[in-house]
């Protein structure tokens, strides 16, 4: 009876806490929404806001699920507002961004200072950011470019070049923020290791 008592009430802690981790998920996507729809600061041919400020605390905080779902969907209903375009290619960069973030720092560098494990992971979550919107701009070139004269291949690559500054600049300046507010949050520590993570 009580070993019975017992698994109902684990049951009912694991819903719970399945519960607050889509919350929590569907809170941090509709704050990147906002992120990067309300600010943004021109810098050459992209803007800085900080969507990508609120991934990388999502990974700190959710793990690497729910920052790929915060960050590819919520930077991609953005986008939808004012550059429908890159919609698709920012899901899945995104995407990947919080999930590259979430995978480092709560499984690779797991244990470790939570600054060092905080400052790689959004290092690399922010290279993933970098070369993802590089070769997006490629593309979009290539694409579009495919039935003009001249010399296709220079100017894609042309635009790759050109996308690497902004983005350095936005994914820099969101990594500092989320450098300075993460690593004093707390993590989900309910959830079991094995769910969402």
């Amino acid at each position: 009876m009580k070993r019975e008592a017992d698994k109902s009430r684990e049951d009912k802690e694991n819903r719970k806490v399945s519960t607050l981790y889509l919350v929590m998920a569907a809170l941090f996507t509709a704050v990147t929404f906002v992120g990067t729809i309300l600010i943004r600061i021109p810098v050459g041919i992209g803007y800085v806001n900080f969507g990508d400020a609120v991934v990388m605390i999502a990974a700190v905080v959710l793990g690497p699920v729910g920052a790929a779902l915060a960050g590819g969907l919520g930077s991609a209903l953005a986008d939808l507002v004012g550059f429908a375009m890159y919609a698709p290619f920012t899901l899945v960069i995104k995407g990947l961004e919080g999930f590259v973030c979430g995978v480092v720092f709560k499984s690779l560098l797991k244990g470790k200072n939570p600054y060092l494990r905080a400052l790689v992971s959004f290092l690399l979550g922010a290279a993933t950011v970098v070369v993802g919107y590089a070769l997006t701009d490629m593309l979009l070139v290539l694409f579009g470019a495919a039935a003009s004269d001249g010399n296709i291949a220079l100017t894609a690559v042309l635009a790759g070049v050109a996308t690497l500054v902004p983005s350095l600049i936005q994914v820099g300046v969101s990594a500092a923020v989320a450098l300075v507010v993460s690593p004093k949050l707390p993590t989900l520590t309910l959830l079991n290791e094995n769910k969402n993570r």
